[in-house]
């Protein structure tokens, strides 16, 4: 899945650009990208996407997604969705719920259900929530 956020080029692309042609206007000739930059373009990648990371940096984005994975795996940390679930009584619906997720980015969705459209709305995320494996 490839996650951008709108308006994100001001911040983070855009400094990670600014690093990159620094540095390649004083390296010597074939020498290896630094780690800060590589760990700046994994950073920047995880939240404009590496297609677009790459393309503004000049990698290769087979690399920077090598790079991203590997630090995932190192962190031993992978962001799993986060489920609550709540007891529901059998047979009643709940007059009306509001279900609400915001997204690392900052992006918010609120969604305001009356009637047994919750009952509907509890299934659905059941279903989308579930762990496939």
């Amino acid at each position: 899945m490839d996650t951008r956020r709108t308006g994100g080029r001001a911040g983070g692309l855009t400094e990670a650009k600014r690093s990159f042609e620094q540095w390649r206007r004083c390296r010597t000739r074939r020498e290896r990208i630094p780690e800060r930059l590589w760990q700046m373009a994994v950073d920047t990648a995880i939240v404009e996407g590496v297609g677009e990371t790459a393309r503004w940096l000049r990698l290769n984005p087979m690399k920077l997604k090598e790079r991203m994975q590997a630090a995932v795996k190192h962190s031993g940390k992978e962001e799993q969705p986060h489920f609550v679930e709540w007891p529901w009584m059998e047979g009643t619906a709940l007059p009306e719920c509001v279900l609400e997720a915001e997204a690392p980015s900052g992006s918010k969705l609120r969604i305001h259900l009356k009637a047994a459209a919750t009952m509907q709305a509890a299934a659905l995320g059941r279903m989308l929530w579930r762990e496939e494996g």
